[in-house]
């Protein structure tokens, strides 16, 4: 059996372009996608992007703010192909995303 482990305590965390936002990729696939989770301190910004495939973020701590839908622990978004959201921390939080493809950010 091929599985792929990563415990918390071996986890590389990398900053993030903006600003209060850092992130730990867990895996890639062959399409582009990734499966990540993120650190947001509060009032850090995501700005707009978009997934070429499917997405999926479930919050493991605090509050955020995606396209206006406040979401906390526990709760869960699925965007499809090509919707646009951006991420607002609105306390220090930490996300699990998991992508098919690959993101492109809106300018």
């Amino acid at each position: 059996m091929d599985i792929l482990v990563n415990r918390e305590v071996d986890r590389d965390w990398a900053m993030s372009d903006s600003t209060g936002i850092e992130r730990s990729v867990l895996r890639r696939n062959d399409q582009g996608g990734r499966t990540f989770i993120i650190r947001m301190k509060k009032g850090a910004h995501y700005p707009q992007h978009k997934y070429q495939g499917h997405a999926e973020i479930m919050i493991l701590n605090g509050q955020v703010l995606i396209s206006g839908v406040e979401l906390s622990k526990g709760d869960y978004l699925h965007t499809r192909r090509g919707e646009a959201h951006d991420i607002v921390a609105l306390t220090d939080a930490e996300l699990f995303i998991s992508t098919e493809q690959a993101m492109t950010l809106i300018t």
